[in-house]
């Protein structure tokens, strides 16, 4: 019995350090129905036969969610499912299979760049009170600096804490690139045009979030992609930058042939 137990602990370690990076750090509570754009990709690990909630996505379109090309690194597909409309990770809500996935062509693992995929899902969903879009922001329309923008996600408080299914929320500040250059200067990191950092003490994410969406005014402007240190004072959180991919998310979308205006993400009037 003590052997069984030490291999499922050991295959639960594996199966959480085996996930892409990041998780949400001095979030609060919150719910699918305050943010119903939310999705988490579900993987299984046949052997055990266990499921983690590996990374996060946005709903865009009844056909398509948003995450970072990061989050398929190591992935088979046929053991990757999405959950929409539930504010627990795990349970509730709809599950849907994975048709196909788009990388960014432009996308690095190392440094990380380009780090931006559309989803297709295997069949559309449907709105509802928690199950809902969020909208793009127009091509070239970024944020200021100094401005409190939402992080939403699931997932551990601490590097060492245990995996939470709950929905949660913190509010960070987006910070100016040179400062972020500037933190990560003796890192393999690349802090470009195309990326946001935010920083806010001991708030931030951490393991297992890939793809966290970063939201201002319900307009998504960022998803998680790198970040040192869980809630680090000294090293910001690293978004890629949504309007630098605009116009490549819809070309890429328009390949869905519905005949329906659901299969089209929406753009902000802002």
């Amino acid at each position: 019995m003590i052997g069984k137990y030490l291999c499922l602990v050991v295959a639960l370690f594996c199966a959480a350090s085996a996930a892409p990076e990041s998780r949400i750090v001095g979030g609060t509570p919150t719910t699918i129905e305050e943010f119903p754009y939310m999705a988490a990709f579900i993987y299984h690990y046949p052997r055990p036969d266990i499921y983690i909630q590996r990374c996060v996505g946005s709903i865009i379109s009844s056909y398509h969610v948003l995450t970072t090309a990061y989050c398929f690194t190591g992935a088979n597909l046929e053991n990757m499912n999405i959950r929409v409309g539930s504010t627990n990770s795990l349970e509730g809500g709809q599950m849907v299979g994975i048709r196909n996935v788009v990388q960014n062509p432009n996308y690095v693992e190392s440094p990380r760049a380009g780090d931006i995929a559309v989803v297709f899902l295997a069949e559309p969903i449907f709105i509802s009170n928690n199950i809902n879009i969020v909208y793009l922001p127009p091509a070239g329309q970024n944020i200021p600096d100094g401005l409190p923008t939402e992080i939403i996600s699931w997932g551990f408080e601490s590097e060492q804490g245990p995996q939470l299914e709950n929905l949660k929320t913190v509010t960070v500040t987006t910070i100016p690139l040179a400062d972020c250059q500037a933190s990560f200067e003796n890192e393999n990191v690349t802090i470009s045009d195309d990326v946001i950092c935010t920083n806010a003490a001991d708030k931030g994410v951490c393991t297992g979030d890939s793809g966290a969406p970063l939201v201002y005014n319900s307009v998504l402007f960022g998803i998680s992609s790198v970040f040192k240190d869980c809630g680090s004072d000294e090293y910001p959180d690293v978004f890629t930058r949504i309007d630098s991919y605009t116009e490549w998310i819809v070309e890429v979308t328009r390949a869905t042939k519905t005949g329906s205006m659901q299969s089209l993400p929406r753009i902000a009037d802002v």
